[in-house]
């Protein structure tokens, strides 16, 4: 209770006291309140620092196991033989410089011992003098070369023949206007003589400017715009490259009996050898398909390089044929009598495992009894051949464990006994060849004709290349020349107005 004024003031200054300590409290509160502000955004920011120093490393470390990686593949290609044609499937036009280099000094065939260049026996070939001569030229003496006294008089005989082949200059179209007769019967009708089947209204090109067109896109490869060129320069004819492509659309058209022939004749075959290769059609991966034996050949080509390819022009696949490719799995999914492996394809792989690790043996092994069978079927008579004993040797190889190498040898192992069964068809059947060779052969003028002319600009166009071409190698099997083979076809096509 207070008691006086002196109580009162006590009071007072106890309150103001209590006052400037609780303002002082606050102000320390603010200040601590301000600290741990500070001091919570200095640890968001370093919080914020350590999480970007975080994505840095991870960036980091994914930059160099990336780096790592390709380090370890370019590594790789040192400790492991390089890839190419001497024992591998790569073709010979993808390889390096210096892998061609080596090439042409190795070669999967044994020396046979022979001196290089043209054998006994083997035909020559040289320029033939003709019996009947379009043109004979006589250079008769006039005069005496020692004396001067005419000559004109004396009898004469033939000292001499020399020849001299060579093609008219200039090279000139020959135009033939065709003119249809008007003549009125007595009895009044009006009678027209009729054109023939190639002769359309207008100005149309003849047959055989369609052949000469077609053989230089087909067998020589030109491409459209040097082709209109080679027409113009040669013959004085200006073609466009639609006209090109009209008369190539023609002529495949005019083909498509001859084609569905060759077709059918590979249905019928023994033997049929097959094989594959990319192409680009208008920028996209397109697969021509080649099917042939010794008498046909034939070529097609697909978006599909699997079995669908395959049925649109073999639904029934080739029940009748021994079918020599290499491991495709596609031609073993087909309906055939049997198979042969390439063992060419084959020799390759085993030269790149001898090459992989040289301390084992089995590729070699392997190798050798591959050579042996080929060397016997090239040297001795067929029914000579101990094709048992050869397969014996070969089942014994496909035994032998060789998970210690790698998987490349163990994959190749199961492979061929997967296969085993088609490895020695050729000791069986006399007309089964031991390689595909035949079938890589036609393969390469199609290679040639993308490397020479592009990609293919619309399946049109490659459809006419691979019909065409069809008929040309048959027609080269057969000894028949392949542009006169392109004029019988020529000869048949109903010509529109392609000016």
């Amino acid at each position: 209770m207070i008691e006086n004024d002196s109580d009162i003031e006590e009071v007072v200054k106890r309150v103001v006291l209590r006052n400037i300590e609780l303002s002082n409290l606050v102000s320390f509160l603010e200040a601590e309140k301000t600290s741990l502000e500070m001091e919570k955004a200095s640890l968001v920011a370093e919080k914020t620092s350590l999480e970007m120093e975080k994505a840095s490393l991870v960036a980091e470390k994914t930059s160099l196991e990336a780096e790592n990686a390709e380090l370890r593949k370019q590594l790789s290609r040192f400790e492991r033989p390089a890839k190419d044609s001497h024992n591998s499937h790569i073709p010979p036009a993808a390889e390096s410089l210096k892998a061609q280099a080596i090439r042409r000094t190795r070669s999967l065939r044994k020396p046979g011992g022979r001196p290089s260049g043209g054998q006994p026996g083997h035909t020559g070939s040289t320029i033939q003098m003709r019996q009947t001569p379009d043109t004979v030229k006589r250079h008769v003496p006039e005069y005496c070369r020692r004396c001067g006294l005419s000559l004109a008089a004396l009898p004469e005989k033939v000292s001499e023949v020399r020849q001299s082949i060579d093609i008219p200059l200039p090279v000139c179209p020959i135009v033939t206007n065709h003119e249809s007769i008007e003549k009125r019967c007595s009895c009044g009708h009006c009678n027209r003589g009729t054109f023939p089947a190639g002769v359309k209204p207008g100005v149309s090109y003849g047959a055989n400017l369609h052949a000469v067109v077609a053989y230089l896109s087909v067998v020589q490869h030109i491409p459209f715009k040097r082709l209109t060129g080679t027409i113009k320069d040669f013959y004085g004819i200006e073609i466009s490259q639609g006209t090109v492509s009209n008369i190539l659309n023609r002529m495949r058209k005019q083909s498509t009996p001859a084609y569905d022939a060759i077709r059918k004749a590979i249905e019928k075959s023994g033997v049929t050898g097959a094989d594959e290769t990319g192409e680009k059609l208008n920028g996209k991966l397109h697969w021509m398909w080649v099917f042939q034996n010794r008498l046909v050949t034939y070529i097609f080509q697909h978006p599909s390089r699997g079995k669908a390819a395959i049925d649109s022009h073999f639904p029934d696949g080739l029940p009748r044929s021994i079918l020599v490719t290499d491991r495709h799995r596609s031609y073993f999914n087909m309906e055939t009598a049997g198979h042969q492996l390439c063992l060419v394809h084959l020799l390759r792989d085993l030269v790149y495992l001898q090459e992989l690790n040289k301390e084992q043996t089995w590729a070699t092994d392997m190798y050798e009894l591959l050579q042996d069978s080929m060397h016997q079927r090239k040297t001795i008579p067929f029914e000579e051949i101990d094709a048992d004993s050869i397969k014996d040797r070969f089942d014994a190889l496909l035994k032998n464990d060789l998970s210690d190498f790698g998987p490349k040898y163990e994959s190749l192992r199961k492979s061929l006994d997967k296969y085993r069964e088609y490895v020695f068809a050729f000791l069986e059947n006399p007309d089964v060849p031991y390689d595909n060779n035949a079938s890589e052969s036609k393969i390469r003028p199609l290679k040639v004709k993308q490397k020479v002319s592009g990609m293919f600009k619309s399946d049109n166009g490659g459809d006419n290349f691979t019909q065409l071409y069809s008929i040309v190698d048959t027609a080269r099997k057969h000894n028949q020349d392949p542009f006169l083979a392109l004029v019988a076809v020529a000869n048949n096509v109903a010509t529109d107005d392609t000016s």
